[in-house]
């Protein structure tokens, strides 16, 4: 796996267990409880992660096995990235993109941790058979800014997980209050 992108990969492997560590002593009702009207469990947060992932995963594999189709990153793509950087970062509540707004009511922890790691050896599998010369090839679309490059798409998933883990955090503060 090209030295990047593992390092990348390996932040998020520590940032999701770090999570999945620090919820694993809290009981299910407690993960699935609502914390307001119209707004999602941290077991919910958990899913649209793993679904988020998961879905990015498999748009990546799609778009390696057909590289005819690949394009080249450009300037664009990478002020784009930055400014999605920049945007996850703010603080600001989005409205999550409908192929990965549907998420279960209720769910249980260790399933959504053995989904989401299943997800994750597929993104390592995907990241260690990775040929050289995709590098700077767009891999992923994003829905809001368009397409990224593995490096950048990683970044995104990084970024994507660190907006969730403060909507966590202040869900089980106010939770445990």
């Amino acid at each position: 796996m090209n030295a990047a992108l593992e390092a990348k990969y390996l932040r998020l492997e520590q940032s999701r267990n770090l999570l999945l560590d620090e919820l694993e002593g809290l009981g299910d009702n407690l993960l699935n409880t609502y914390p307001a009207a119209g707004k999602w469990s941290i077991n919910q947060i958990i899913a649209h992660l793993v679904l988020a992932e998961k879905q990015t995963v498999n748009y990546v594999e799609h778009k390696i096995a057909r590289q005819a189709e690949l394009h080249s990153a450009t300037l664009s793509n990478s002020i784009k990235s930055f400014l999605l950087t920049l945007a996850l970062k703010s603080g600001r509540k989005y409205k999550a993109p409908e192929s990965v707004a549907t998420v279960p009511a209720i769910s249980s922890l260790p399933v959504l941790r053995s989904e989401w790691d299943q997800v994750r050896f597929k993104l390592e599998d995907v990241l260690s058979e990775l040929p050289q010369d995709l590098s700077n090839k767009c891999l992923f679309r994003h829905p809001h800014i368009g397409p990224l490059t593995m490096q950048q798409t990683l970044t995104f998933l990084q970024d994507h997980f660190n907006h969730h883990l403060r909507q966590v955090h202040h869900i089980k503060r106010n939770l445990l209050k």
